[in-house]
């Protein structure tokens, strides 16, 4: 997998930010809200890398070790989560362009990772992100990404995403109320839905269709229309529906989230919301032993 990045700064500049300890721990593997807690890096080949952040009660890490080191060309490391444990190999190369860099990583994914593309792909554009701001370039941009599985088919997932009849069942964050919800879901089609908050405010948001792949992919562009919630940003979220044993493993990725607070914020309500669609799809599972509803993929 291959991801490219222009940048304002010199060769020198990024490639030193990949080795300091203390810009590493503001943007590599770093999330909306979270905190990093512990940085060691010893750059030299055959060294390596350890990356704590807290992420609400979880500490998440990253180990890695150098296998390449040529300044201000070309890093090449091995990371994982654990240690020890399995790990895979990624490859940054980074040129002069013009006053600034082009910077292209590659990473060697294994089989197992082929239903995960999209979501590894984000993180690395949401990293690349973070090094640009790091770098001293304007905020461009945070990318927010979620993971979730389902008990039900990835079909009826789909349904509930699609179907306006469904997505008025969800939705919308935890103690919200959904008012309305319309679907077109086709390339170019449009979509919107009202909310109402427990203290009486009304929410509206809605966007256009870009990509409808039934019963796996879908991506939209996001706007909200009526509250202060960032009414002039359009960001873009892509939903990736993977079947495993009847049940569905789904990535949602909101690109273009105009800053780390708003991304929060995002996150917060799409997790209640997908605790109410968890709730839905698993109604529509119950309610489908009868086979009444083809959940075979078309």
């Amino acid at each position: 997998m291959v991801v490219s990045r222009r940048f304002d700064a010199s060769p020198e500049r990024l490639f030193d930010a990949w080795l300091d300890p203390g810009a590493v721990g503001t943007w590599l593997f770093a999330t909306p809200g979270g905190v990093s807690k512990h940085v060691e890096i010893d750059a030299r080949g055959g060294g390596g890398f350890a990356i704590h952040e807290q992420r609400g009660e979880t500490l998440a890490t990253h180990f890695g070790t150098y296998l390449e080191i040529v300044r201000p060309r070309r890093i090449v490391f091995a990371f994982a989560n654990a240690q020890p444990g399995p790990s895979s190999v990624v490859t940054v190369d980074i040129r002069p362009d013009g006053a600034g860099s082009l910077l292209t990583l590659t990473h060697r994914l294994g089989a197992e990772w082929a239903a995960h593309e999209a979501s590894v792909r984000a993180g690395w554009s949401g990293i690349l992100e973070g090094l640009a701001r790091a770098a001293g370039e304007p905020d461009k941009g945070h990318t927010l990404i979620l993971h979730r599985s389902f008990e039900a088919p990835r079909v009826l997932v789909w349904k509930a995403w699609t179907e306006a009849e469904h997505l008025a069942r969800w939705i919308c964050p935890t103690g919200f109320e959904v008012l309305f919800a319309d679907a077109d879901p086709r390339v170019g089609g449009k979509w919107r839905s009202g909310m109402r908050s427990p203290d009486g405010e009304e929410y509206i948001h809605g966007g256009e269709y870009v990509e409808v792949e039934r019963p796996s992919r879908l991506v939209f562009t996001h706007k909200w229309e009526k509250n202060d919630l960032e009414p002039r940003v359009t960001t873009e979220i892509t939903v990736v529906l993977n079947e495993r044993g009847g049940k569905t493993d789904m990535t949602f990725i909101q690109s273009g989230l105009g800053s780390a607070e708003s991304a929060c914020s995002h996150r917060e309500g799409w997790t209640g919301a997908f605790d109410a669609l968890a709730r839905h799809a698993s109604s529509l599972a119950a309610s489908n032993v009868d086979g009444l509803i083809d959940t075979h993929d078309k």
